[in-house]
């Protein structure tokens, strides 16, 4: 609620244990020294309980009710305190007391022990896999990179990653009866995430007709352990070039082992998929739910892009998709 709070006294709560709250209900009121808040779900979900205690004066970052969410489905774990993740303030609005997932996996501890070529170790650090099971071909009983690309996961990883398919699998199927159209356009020009969703939530937020929220929130599609991890970045157009470049890459880091702040898995008004570093040229951009625009980056040559972009045509037609990608391109 500020950039010095350092506690906040829970005035009291707006749901019990066992109720179904929707994305944006109040859950409970803040005070400070400043001013009493309300505090939002960050997405739906069930009370599962209520750890805190009316006229408790709590921490900041500690937990103040847990709430079973489909989100952790997806089995994200929301970042800990060992792991911090930077923030820009205008792009990721503070959480006072963010949601604690019940369901954690247990964490995957390697035997430094073991043998392994760095790129192994570093692999199997990525897809959650023990070296402790991964059987070594290599000299002197080395693991190598081909004996992770043919380890079993951890069943625990594997579960959750069937449960990520499926929920986005789900979603997509969802926008499948959408009347929609696609464009591309190849773009001389090099770019990284941050400039690139900069740029396109400018462009979005010309366009107020198209917007499903309040914000522009782009979901950069980034792979992780468990699957596609969708990290929603609010208003980047409005942050500091230098600090939204910080927060992408920090942001995509932690993405990577499934860790992903509960702030930032909502509010998406569109997709960003990059494809570059798989060598694919281009790809139709599938449209996520309640999402109007999405778009993919696509590798042509070392200084060229393809740029794709589909719209729901129940909000554009065929003219204004054409628009929309020549004035992203054009700001690229």
């Amino acid at each position: 609620m500020s950039m010095t709070m350092e506690t906040g006294e829970l005035i009291n709560f707006h749901v019990a244990v066992g109720d179904h709250v929707k994305n944006g209900d109040v859950l409970f009121e803040v005070m400070t020294d400043k001013i009493d808040m309300e505090v939002e779900a960050p997405a739906d979900g069930v009370i599962e309980a209520l750890v805190a205690n009316p006229g408790d004066v709590v921490e900041i970052g500690k937990p103040v009710l847990i709430m079973l969410t489909e989100t952790e489905v997806m089995a994200f774990d929301f970042g800990t305190d060992n792991e911090p993740v930077a923030a820009v303030e205008v792009v990721a609005a503070p959480v006072v007391a963010p949601v604690v997932p019940v369901v954690v996996a247990a964490p995957v501890i390697l035997n430094e022990t073991v043998k392994a070529v760095p790129k192994a170790r570093v692999e199997a650090a990525n897809r959650g896999i023990d070296l402790r099971t991964v059987r070594a071909t290599g000299p002197d009983r080395t693991i190598m990179m081909e004996d992770v690309n043919g380890a079993q996961l951890d069943p625990a990883i594997a579960k959750r990653q069937a449960a990520n398919k499926a929920l986005i699998a789900k979603g997509i199927e969802m926008t499948r009866g959408v009347a929609q159209a696609s464009f591309t356009r190849s773009v001389k020009a090099n770019f990284d995430h941050a400039t690139f969703i900069a740029a396109w939530a400018k462009v979005l937020r010309n366009r107020p007709d198209l917007a499903v929220h309040q914000h522009v929130g782009v979901a950069l599609i980034i792979e992780s352990k468990y699957g596609s991890a969708l990290p929603v970045f609010r208003d980047p157009d409005q942050a500091n070039l230098a600090e939204l470049t910080i927060l992408v890459a920090s942001i995509t880091e932690a993405a990577k082992s499934g860790k992903v702040p509960v702030a930032m898995l909502s509010g998406a008004t569109t997709t960003v998929f990059d494809l570059t570093s798989y060598s694919m040229s281009s790809a139709t951009p599938l449209l996520f739910p309640n999402q109007v625009t999405s778009v993919t980056i696509g590798y042509e040559s070392a200084t060229t892009k393809i740029v794709s972009l589909t719209i729901d045509l129940n909000f554009c037609d065929f003219y204004d998709g054409a628009l929309l990608l020549d004035a992203l391109v054009a700001s690229l």
